[in-house]
């Protein structure tokens, strides 16, 4: 049994040893620089755990042995399931975890965003001391459209509730019970965009959410709202909303997430002062780094043990 980590994860001593007690085990600690480059890390394993790289077409025709990929995250949007099921390979991702980081990142974006924290510090760097460059606005009494109430949408409901937030939010299964339950109200997305001060995304990437918030959208916005993306970079159409900055037809944007990552160095995003940018970190806590390298490498134990979980292309069971 070869088991290949094709991409960089976290990887304390305690899980490499239990997937060394499973086969033979191959680790790479860097990105490849190509496809080709990840085909041939991959081309001897029956197993592989990979991460941000995903899993091509290329790279299936590579991995003749191919059983079965653990994905180290819960997206698999990266991954061709297409192919996957050709082959009958067992996909299985990490679900529901890091919800509390994410979450809690929104508000750390929230907060920077209206506060001018980052610009404050560099500025002071620079010896100026000059607070009244940094009248901002603060939480309580705004409102928060929520997109998506899954367990990061909800969690963050709950964190805005802690700021005495008002909370919108747009849900595919509304109802009296549940808007009771969370304390919000649910809405159309129209009017979740003109009524928000902060509008927040937590939906997986799919054919109906890509660019979910394109130009029609940002239009509907208010001038002073500032909309946060911490789920996938091409739920927003990247252009349109390049375009709504440098309008200043929204007031700012906190982005972790981008269409194309890395984000290249001469994206127009880098030279706008009011978008906020991280590089794809609000799951990154030492606490879900944990967790999701713990659900990870089970997945690949139960797999070996003929219990596969958290499973995403449950057809292949069936080959």
């Amino acid at each position: 049994m070869k088991i290949v980590v094709a991409d960089p994860i976290f990887l304390p001593d305690e899980y490499r040893g239990r997937l060394e007690s499973l086969g033979e085990l191959e680790v790479y600690d860097s990105v490849p620089m190509s496809p080709q480059e990840f085909s041939e890390r991959v081309k001897d394993a029956e197993i592989v755990i990979v991460g941000r790289f995903g899993f091509n077409a290329e790279a299936f025709r590579s991995a003749l042995s191919l059983r079965m990929i653990s994905l180290w995250q819960t997206g698999y949007d990266n991954v061709d399931l297409e192919a996957a099921a050709e082959r009958a390979v067992v996909v299985s991702n990490v679900p529901n975890y890091a919800f509390d980081s994410v979450a809690e990142f929104v508000f750390a974006l929230a907060l920077d965003l209206l506060r001018r924290v980052h610009l404050a510090d560099l500025n002071l760097r620079k010896g100026r001391f000059e607070w009244k460059r940094y009248v901002g606005n603060q939480l309580m009494g705004k409102t928060i459209g929520v997109l998506g109430t899954g367990n990061i949408g909800k969690r963050v409901i709950q964190i805005a509730h802690g700021f005495n937030m008002n909370v919108l939010s747009v849900t595919s299964h509304p109802s009296p019970e549940r808007a009771k339950a969370l304390g919000v109200k649910f809405v159309d997305l129209d009017t979740l965009l003109a009524e928000s001060d902060i509008v927040t995304l937590h939906v997986p990437l799919t054919p109906e959410t890509e660019h979910v918030i394109g130009a029609r959208e940002l239009a509907k916005m208010k001038p002073t709202a500032v909309l946060i993306n911490t789920a996938r970079g091409s739920v927003v159409d990247e252009a349109a909303l390049i375009k709504a900055l440098r309008e200043r037809r929204i007031a700012g944007a906190g982005l972790d997430v981008f269409e194309t990552e890395p984000l290249p160095m001469d994206s127009p995003l880098l030279e706008i002062q009011s978008v906020l940018l991280t590089p794809h970190i609000a799951f990154l806590s030492e606490e879900s780094l944990d967790e999701c390298t713990y659900i990870s490498v089970q997945n690949v134990e139960r797999f070996l043990e003929g219990r596969p979980q958290n499973v995403v292309n449950p057809a292949a069971l069936k080959n």
